[in-house]
């Protein structure tokens, strides 16, 4: 998955502040928001790393029983080259499922699993859907390429049957904000890679405990303007535990009053590998939350 350019990236971070196109104000405008950076981030060690966001990655995580994740969606992707891809996502209504766009990024169909705990095993799902790229819902601030606005939806051709296997998962409320859910600790979930060596890759569901990570120390391990506030939530890689290649998509959730909410979609981690201690980083369902309402129907 290809990065922003920076100063693409810084702009986004500073509000969208697209008040110019003046190359020379906009070289000015970089120039002073790297500084700040810097200046922000000379507390953290990380700042020394070079993290560029270019792959996703659930390292150090546990296997998941029946039943445990009923929101929990596996997709495989084919591409229009013929070659398959692995993707997470969530079950948002019976009818869609919330993923990231980069996994559907030239895609021309997917298969999509609900209820299983070993991906793409015949006759393990409760629910298994064909679907088209008619049938995509890509964010349509989404560039193509990159972490901003990584956001998609599918929709099934016709509504899941729920049952101890399939649920539906409520969506982050609009309270949940970074300072509501930072320090604490989420769930994320997925069939990704065990760590970074090839013999470590499983189809069996795996889940990992995490906790959600204040913005600036997550903007200071990557490249400046990579990560955005608004955009953007993080939890700590710091153990080697994280998120791993073939878990874009999936959801990161939040328990609160005995109920599960879908705060964050796996979108990328560290071109240094799952253990390299770097932080995951999500899609902030809080900042799309009006575009999944009109896509999907829902009415809160």
């Amino acid at each position: 998955m290809g990065g922003l350019s920076q100063s693409q990236a810084w702009k986004d971070q500073r509000e969208d502040d697209d008040t110019s196109d003046d190359e020379t104000i906009m070289e000015r405008r970089w120039q002073i928001g790297y500084e700040q950076y810097r200046i922000l981030c000379e507390k953290f060690e990380e700042k020394k790393k070079d993290t560029s966001p270019v792959s996703t990655r659930i390292a150090g995580g546990e296997l998941a029983d029946g039943g445990m994740f009923p929101h929990q969606v596996g997709i495989i992707v084919q591409l229009s080259n013929g070659d398959l891809i692995q993707c997470g996502g969530s079950l948002v209504t019976l009818q869609f499922v919330l993923t990231a766009a980069h996994c559907l990024t030239d895609a021309v169909s997917a298969r999509v699993y609900l209820g299983v705990i070993q991906l793409a095993e015949r006759g393990g799902a409760a629910e298994e859907f064909l679907v088209s790229h008619q049938d995509f819902r890509v964010y349509p601030g989404y560039l193509g390429f990159g972490a901003y606005n990584d956001l998609a939806l599918i929709r099934l051709p016709r509504k899941a049957i729920p049952s101890d296997r399939v649920q539906t998962i409520a969506l982050a409320g609009d309270f949940m904000q970074q300072k509501f859910v930072e320090g604490q600790p989420a769930t994320v979930s997925g069939w990704g890679s065990l760590g970074d060596s090839a013999v470590e890759r499983t189809r069996l569901l795996h889940y990992l405990d995490v906790e959600v990570l204040d913005q600036e120390r997550c903007m200071c391990s990557f490249l400046p303007g990579l990560v955005s506030t608004r955009r953007h939530l993080c939890t700590d890689g710091r153990g080697g535990r994280g998120a791993c290649q073939g878990d874009s998509g999936g959801p990161l959730v939040y328990q609160w009053h005995n109920v599960s909410y879908l705060i964050g979609v796996t979108s990328f981690g560290s071109i240094g590998g799952c253990e390299l201690g770097a932080p995951t980083v999500y899609t902030r369902i809080t900042a799309y939350l009006p575009w999944i309402r009109q896509q999907t129907g829902m009415t809160n």
